[in-house]
């Protein structure tokens, strides 16, 4: 299996194109349920292993912290290396991750958490440049696709945590999700080593052209640029780039938030770990729905007008449990930051993709700065908030999530009015992108 992946050319097996995208879909479905498996564990895990509210928040933001310390650089290898090579080697270190997260010991779940994370942002920055080649390859789109199937993970996630931690230890549900990612991993190893032997064609040298075509158009190399903070400036410029970075800092800011506050509330209250894991699924299953509601619309959704309004609605979605601190106020809280959730993270991608220009910043590149942007959010904000809920309640954390989260809605309908006004749907000059 090593072989194949390190060498692809010797691969003998070949899976349809089809199967190889579902399989693809399922790693990301996978990763979404190995984020979301800890959500109702959280408490029980504190009580087994005497944790504080803040040294809890550390627990669940490890992962954001590693994400963020690989997602740019998992980029530039996926530009590099290829994408295929770095997400199947990222899937096989999920599968490890969940095994020592299933361990009984604090030091393996701390190191499990610490290797989930880099293989979480891996699979997100490198798994989505992959299904972006597929698409431009076949004249399609699998992006939202895979946000959908994400979230399909994540509803599944919370329920499948609780439901088996109650019925067979703690350590059952990440070793489930340990063996099922073995089962995704190894087809795509063996069946798709042959299929992406093929590289790109080479572009033809300016001397082998005529010289009104071979300088009439800006140079923009094949080769991916190293990255430097010049590099990642002139990324993080593009329009469509910021508003998408924008947008998943809330989006990571109000989910790890929510993950930390809610769930111990809810314990607070008397809830069981597998009722807390059945309440995420509940909002999971609104997350899915308008993530399918929004690949259905396609293009339409994909504005900077549309993606500020969802940053907008998810800002101010905490606020029923910064209003009241009842069970009804926080599922209802929980269930209203579903929708703009989807809405976030199925156009985000999409919207800031397929933008190479003379930077050199290709979608490896794009994809990880994404991803260390909500990754920052995951880092940061289960921190802060563990902190002021311990120090001053949780009315105080949840104002800490609220008050920034408003302010980037803010800025983002403020930069999408101009643009909307000037050209309906937002079509930007490809040099300004």
């Amino acid at each position: 299996m090593l072989s194949a992946l390190l060498h692809p050319r010797i691969g003998r097996l070949t899976l349809p194109a089809s199967v190889q995208l579902w399989l693809l879909y399922g790693l990301f479905f996978v990763a979404g349920v190995a984020q979301a498996a800890i959500v109702p564990l959280l408490p029980r895990l504190s009580g087994r292993f005497d944790l504080s509210a803040s040294q809890t928040a550390l627990l669940l933001a490890l992962p954001g912290l590693a994400t963020l310390a690989v997602s740019v650089p998992s980029g530039l290898a996926a530009d590099r290396l290829g994408a295929r090579r770095v997400t199947l080697g990222a899937g096989a270190l999920l599968c490890l991750s969940c095994l020592a997260q299933a361990a009984p010991s604090l030091p393996a779940l701390l190191l499990g958490r610490i290797v989930f994370g880099i293989a979480f942002g891996v699979v997100w920055t490198t798994g989505m440049a992959w299904l972006a080649e597929r698409a431009e390859s076949s004249g399609g789109s699998g992006l939202g696709a895979s946000v959908t199937c994400s979230s399909v993970g994540i509803m599944v996630g919370p329920a499948v945590g609780g439901v088996l931690a109650q019925s067979a230890g703690l350590g059952a549900p990440f070793a489930v999700i340990a063996a099922v990612t073995a089962l995704i991993i190894v087809p795509l190893v063996l069946g798709t080593a042959e299929t992406e032997a093929e590289g790109p064609p080479a572009r033809p040298e300016p001397a082998d052209l005529p010289l009104d075509i071979a300088y009439s158009q800006p140079v923009i190399s094949d080769r991916p640029a190293a990255i430097t903070p010049r590099l990642l400036m002139a990324v993080a410029r593009r329009p469509r780039v910021s508003a998408a970075a924008g947008a998943l800092v809330v989006s990571g800011a109000v989910s790890s938030a929510s993950q930390l506050l809610v769930s111990g509330g809810l314990h607070r209250l008397g809830f069981s770990t597998g009722r807390i894991g059945l309440a995420f699924s509940a909002a999971a299953v609104c997350y899915i729905v308008v993530s399918a509601v929004i690949v259905r619309l396609g293009a339409r959704a994909h504005t900077l007008r549309f993606n500020a309004l969802a940053t907008a609605a998810l800002a101010f979605a905490l606020l029923p449990a910064l209003a009241g601190d009842g069970s009804v106020a926080l599922v209802a809280a929980l269930l209203l930051t579903a929708g703009p959730r989807a809405v976030i993270s199925t156009i985000a991608y999409s919207l800031a993709s397929g933008q190479r220009s003379a930077d050199g910043g290709g979608d490896g590149v794009v994809f990880g700065m994404l991803n260390g942007a909500w990754a920052a959010a995951t880092v940061l904000m289960p921190l802060v908030a563990g902190a002021l809920e311990q120090a001053a309640g949780a009315r105080a954390a949840y104002l800490a999530v609220v008050i920034p989260a408003g302010a980037i809605a803010v800025w983002l309908i403020a930069v999408a009015g101009p643009a909307r006004s000037r050209s309906g749907l937002v079509r930007l000059p490809q040099e300004n992108l």
